[in-house]
């Protein structure tokens, strides 16, 4: 069954924004190499909307149609072998799939075309950063927001790294751990102000702010008001946590009765042990001496104080880097995936990838190489 037109044509579109990032799509002619990669991208489609439910898939079914799309990218990219657009879906194609070894060549090659393209360098940076190189990595994430300062994401996945690796770059005397923070927070801060409708990110901007002592308190209780005024549908557990995170910082701008206020409307059962500490800490503050308040280091967080990272949203990138391995692979990159050595499968969580045979794994040569 074929995608329907509707849904076609901004695979289409897309295959122009990778070349021109500078380009709306609007007047760009569809060509013949765009329509063949479009109908690629339209089996591609189908094929990743394949699950376990969906009746009998078969490991050859599943490997004839991966066979099929392979096959079809790499008879395209021997006709065109200079065609940035679909080096890109290639290799993402070969990433999605768990072949990140064999797609990273793909992406080095597109680099070598166009240097300039934010989403090649990011996906360089995703490949170091699993190899555990995060430090390497750096760079090419800094090369996204400065070709591409308007696109949020790029600035998001910034933040969250700097979140993640902030103790590998200190220690390598990349930044200094001030500058790691005040950099990260004003990652998120610019993904939040150039996508406001976006819950996870307005959310990771305002929960910054607690990784960022020398940050501005004011500023932090404006970020949380406006997070509750833009998403008021959000569920009463969230809320609850909105609440948690104004009075902890509320208590620290000494506005003690509104923090207490907001502290007795909590109701979430899950929350109880924070709100309590949050509650004892209130009482801490107004019956302690003057030496208690100075022994008190408000960088520290108690075992049951409200972790603000409680609904930190799950980013598929943030996830890639928790679950990195610190293994360096053999860089040696295949030039060629054979569609016949290939054979596909469903993983423990559902999603397909692909398996090379041994003939395949011992190929050599290849595109390029990350030094």
């Amino acid at each position: 069954m074929l995608l329907p037109r509707h849904f076609l044509l901004p695979l289409l579109a897309l295959t122009f924004l990778f070349a021109n990032p500078h380009s709306s799509g609007k007047d760009a002619p569809i060509t013949l190499s765009s329509r063949i990669l479009g109908r690629i991208l339209e089996k591609e489609v189908r094929f990743f909307s394949l699950t376990k439910r969906d009746g009998p898939q078969s490991p050859p079914e599943l490997t004839r149609k991966a066979q099929e799309i392979v096959a079809e990218y790499e008879a395209f990219l021997s006709d065109n072998p200079r065609d940035v657009n679909a080096l890109i879906l290639y290799g993402k194609f070969l990433r999605k799939v768990g072949q990140e070894q064999h797609a990273v060549q793909y992406f080095l090659e597109a680099d070598s075309i166009n240097p300039k393209l934010a989403v090649v360098k990011q996906q360089l940076a995703n490949y170091l950063v699993e190899e555990g190189r995060p430090v390497d990595a750096f760079p090419y994430l800094i090369m996204t927001i400065e070709l591409a300062p308007d696109q949020p994401d790029y600035h998001f996945h910034l933040g969250n790294f700097l979140f993640l690796f902030e103790d590998r770059l200190v220690k390598e005397k990349i930044m200094s751990k001030d500058s790691v923070r005040s950099f990260m927070h004003k990652s998120f801060g610019h993904s939040a102000k150039l996508s406001p409708k976006n819950f996870d990110y307005q959310l990771r901007y305002a929960q910054s702010f607690f990784d960022t002592p020398s940050s501005s308190k004011e500023d932090a209780l404006r970020a949380w008001d406006e997070l509750v005024r833009k998403f008021p549908d959000r569920s009463g557990a969230e809320k609850d946590y909105f609440k948690l995170c104004k009075a902890r910082i509320l208590l620290e701008l000494e506005r003690k009765s509104d923090a207490l206020g907001l502290l007795q409307s909590v109701s979430s059962k899950s929350l109880e042990p924070a709100k309590q500490s949050l509650i004892h800490r209130l009482d801490r503050k107004t019956e302690a001496e003057k030496k208690e308040k100075a022994e008190d280091d408000p960088k520290k967080q108690s075992r049951l104080e409200v972790d603000h990272r409680f609904f930190i949203p799950n980013d598929p990138h943030l996830q890639r880097l928790r679950d990195l391995t610190n293994r360096l692979q053999e860089e040696k990159m295949l030039s060629e995936l054979k569609a016949d050595a290939i054979r596909a499968r469903f993983d423990e969580r559902g999603e397909i990838k692909i398996d090379l045979s041994q003939k395949a794994n011992s190929a050599e040569g290849g595109r390029g190489s990350l030094r």
